[in-house]
């Protein structure tokens, strides 16, 4: 079975790495690229077509909401998961009604990011029992969550 290809979106290169981490562990993803703002992330999924777009909602140029309205209509088979530290219900409201297959709080990365892609990818829905990341350390997960405050997301390498 092919690896699920996945485009990492996220303005933030330190979430981008943890993210990478997690999922470059098994053998079931392959990141097939990264894009830092929401125009990048239209480009490279028009040009890469993913099978699943982690997109971050607060993006430069254009938010991560847009950014989904837009490959759901460029890339129709693209499955988009909402990866972010939004937690307001109206806004996830809106995200998961550009048609996202999911909504993942980053706060539950390392428990809950494998879980979501894989459940998505089997059934449409993150439905199956949880796994718990066994090589993320946690300490190292609440440092970057921590240090992920809007000020530091701007001047992010």
């Amino acid at each position: 079975m092919a690896a699920t290809r996945v485009l990492l979106v996220d303005d933030y290169k330190l979430w981008r790495l943890t993210a990478r981490s997690i999922l470059e562990d098994t053998c079931k993803f392959q990141i097939v690229g990264e894009a830092s703002d929401g125009m990048e992330a239209i480009e490279k999924a028009a040009a890469l077509l993913p099978d699943v777009v982690l997109l971050d909602i607060g993006l430069p140029k254009l938010n991560g909401i847009e950014v989904a309205k837009n490959i759901r209509n460029t890339c129709p088979e693209s499955t988009i998961i909402f990866f972010t530290q939004e937690q307001d219900s109206d806004v996830k409201n809106a995200a998961l009604a550009t048609g996202a297959a999911a909504y993942l709080v980053k706060s539950r990365a390392a428990s809950e990011l494998l879980h979501t892609i894989e459940s998505v990818m089997v059934n449409g829905n993150p439905s199956y029992p949880r796994r718990e990341h066994p090589s993320l350390d946690p300490a190292i997960f609440l440092l970057v969550l921590n240090s992920a405050t809007p000020e530091s997301r701007r001047t992010a390498p």
